[in-house]
């Protein structure tokens, strides 16, 4: 009974291909997955040291492209490392590169694929030398360049292996992309990013680029990839490789897999810190990660399951009939609704070396990329909800125009199709109404010319977004600007009223005020109940300036409102009728005026007083102190232009030549 559950819940493929067989360099040097001394030696004997001839980076908005972005191709080599049942799999649906040293070896390849069923209308193979058959730890990494172009990235492989160093260069012309590159040691096990912003590796790629501090390599990675923010973990699998794939995978842009082993085990501790680690870190699309764990115990007859390879809508899953392997599969099924999930059993697979870390996923060149930040939290219900979106073809391929559609479902009810509109450029958009309280679930579907059709979330309907409309505060502004005319001496007033539509409590704050010091706002913050309202009073008090001055600036109101987070508010002063000499014309005497280099002034009052010289602008330049009789007031530090000198509230003008 449990096996044909098991078959029902997972399509699981066994290997009848003998194990792999040891890999070695030239001189007969055996290399493994991991940096052996004897290889460490034998490179530094032959004075071999692997450079990748660098770039500058590219010019551009770039994003990194994740395992689980649409792909064209996977990347393999010969002799494999991996059972003929993966390759027959995937196969069926994408074209699979291999890596042979000559004509003769493609031939003997072929003749394995024929005889063993791959669908070699989908086989494809690059003849080049190769010391090992991990990919994935010297193939290349893409990025997007102005949402327009897929290009390589490529670095120093850190292992003293010069033909698997040269692959990616060879590569990119052959995939018809462009290459860049740089001098740091890296390998793609110990890579991750999450397809927007995000990259994770352990604090191994710190170790081996010491020439680099960690700030250096943040801003590379920033400048070749448009990587934001660059997690360094510890590595809690704690063996020699210290890859980031052996116990650790982004499964989509707010969904990490992290392993974990029993508590007896003595690194227990560190890999349930890694988990809460980015169980804190805010994904790309704004709420946290969901953790999912998947339970890799180690040690003889397992393999690390995180080390699995995402192609397209398929998972493939390492298994080595382990008593695990069916918990694993469900891990996957749990975190990843609607892919199919293919287990590969294969006795070759080790517990920090399996699936992932020799096939190489290669980006759709022409992808058809959707960019869209989706709702998530509770929301206000308006009565309308605006979907938005960006599309891009990456080889301006035409985007179907009645094929942009968002799908909604309320409160578990059937899909509803709403038609989006290509208001701008490359954004669409639909606005909904009518949508009830309660939890609404949707996805994006666009298509183009090319024949790709494509969602958001990329598996669309079996694992949509969801957010629940009805039970939160939502923010309503009489208006979103502060304008005055300042006509007379004394303070003026302006005001807008914060109102809450909502259904819960709406906090706000004014925040980053750019503006003249003589404004005031009140309240600076506050708590709104549903269906009440308050005001904010906006103080100007221009008792002395000069007349037909203009200023203007802005503020920002920000809200728990998930639709108005923040709102930026525009504030313009004109003061118009407050004239120069006109308050209090006997107090001061200013001559020569226009003056050149030095102004005299004339207090006649018996009391000292500070005053302050400002600009047309209103910027203080210097403070004074006046005293009765006659000061010298030095302004040879100042261009020629107009001044005012602010005496107790009254202004006086001077004209500098």
């Amino acid at each position: 009974m449990k096996k044909k559950l098991l078959l029902l819940i997972a399509l699981v493929i066994c290997a009848f291909t003998p194990f792999a067989q040891p890999i070695y360099n030239e001189d007969g040097i055996r290399l493994y997955h991991h940096l052996s001394q004897e290889e460490k030696e034998w490179a530094k004997n032959k004075g071999i040291e692997v450079r990748t001839t660098p770039t500058l980076p590219p010019v551009g908005e770039l994003r990194p492209i994740a395992e689980y972005e649409p792909a064209q191709s996977v990347l393999i080599r010969y002799p494999f490392g991996i059972p003929m049942s993966l390759i027959k799999e995937m196969a069926k649906d994408i074209k699979v590169i291999t890596i042979v040293s000559s004509p003769n070896q493609q031939s003997t390849v072929q003749n394995q694929y024929n005889s063993n069923g791959v669908n070699t209308a989908n086989c494809e193979f690059i003849i080049h030398s190769t010391d090992s058959y991990w990919t994935r730890d010297y193939g290349p990494w893409f990025m997007a360049i102005d949402n327009s172009e897929v290009a390589i990235y490529d670095f120093n492989y850190n292992r003293p292996r010069p033909d698997d160093n040269q692959i990616n260069a060879y590569l990119a012309p052959y995939l018809q992309m462009n290459i860049y590159a740089s001098t740091l040691k890296h390998a793609g096990g110990n890579f991750m990013n999450d397809g927007t912003s995000q990259a994770a590796s352990t604090q191994l790629v710190l170790e081996e680029n010491p020439s680099y501090t960690q700030q250096q390599i943040e801003q590379h990675f920033l400048e070749y990839m448009g990587i934001e923010q660059y997690h360094f973990t510890a590595d809690p699998l704690g063996e020699y490789i210290a890859h980031i794939d052996c116990w650790g995978k982004y499964l989509s842009p707010n969904k990490v897999m992290i392993g974990q082993v029993p508590t007896s085990n003595s690194q227990y501790q560190i890999y349930e810190n890694v988990a809460t680690y980015f169980s804190q870190q805010i994904s790309p699309w704004g709420m946290p990660f969901q953790v999912y764990r998947v339970y890799t115990p180690g040690g003889y007859n397992a393999t690390a399951y995180t080390n699995s390879l995402i192609l397209n809508k398929k998972v493939f899953v390492p298994l080595s009939g382990n008593t695990n392997d069916a918990a694993a599969i469900q891990s996957y099924q749990n975190a990843m609704p609607g892919y199919e999930i293919i287990g590969i059993t294969y006795n070759n697979w080790e517990n920090t070396d399996a699936l992932h870390c020799r096939t190489h996923e290669i980006a759709d060149r022409c992808m058809l990329y959707i960019k869209h930040q989706p709702y998530y939290a509770d929301m206000g219900n308006t009565g309308n909800v605006t979907f938005s979106t960006e599309l891009y073809s990456y080889c301006n391929n035409t985007i179907y125009s009645d094929s942009v559609i968002v799908y909604i479902s309320a409160n578990g009810g059937a899909w509803t199709p709403y038609n989006m509109q290509n208001v701008s450029d490359n954004t669409w958009e639909v606005n909904v109404t009518g949508l009830p309280n309660g939890e609404i679930k949707y996805y994006i579907f666009a298509a183009d010319e090319s024949g790709r059709r494509e969602c958001h979330p990329y598996i669309g309907a079996p694992d949509p977004h969801t957010f629940v409309l009805g039970n939160a505060p939502v923010l309503s502004l009489d208006k979103t600007a502060s304008e005055v005319t300042i006509e007379e001496v004394g303070v003026v007033e302006d005001y807008i009223t914060v109102s809450n539509i909502g259904s819960a409590d709406l906090t706000f704050s004014i925040e980053e005020i750019d503006f003249d010091e003589m404004l005031t706002i009140s309240p600076l913050e506050g708590t709104v109940k549903p269906g009440e309202s308050t005001t904010l009073t906006f103080s100007y008090d221009y008792k002395a300036t000069a007349k037909n001055l203009e200023f203007s600036g802005s503020c920002k109101l920000k809200s728990n409102d998930t639709n108005n987070a923040e709102t930026e508010i525009s504030l313009y002063a004109l003061v118009t009728n407050v004239g120069i000499n006109e308050l209090n014309p006997t107090s001061i005497k200013i001559y020569p005026n226009p003056a050149t280099a030095e102004v005299y002034i004339q207090y006649e009052l018996n009391n000292p007083v500070k005053a302050n010289i400002y600009n047309i602008l209103g910027i203080q330049l210097k403070e004074i102190t006046l005293h009765k009789g006659l000061n010298k007031i030095d302004i040879n530090d100042l261009p020629s232009s107009i001044y005012f000198i602010k005496v107790e509230g009254n202004a006086y003008k001077i004209v500098k030549q």
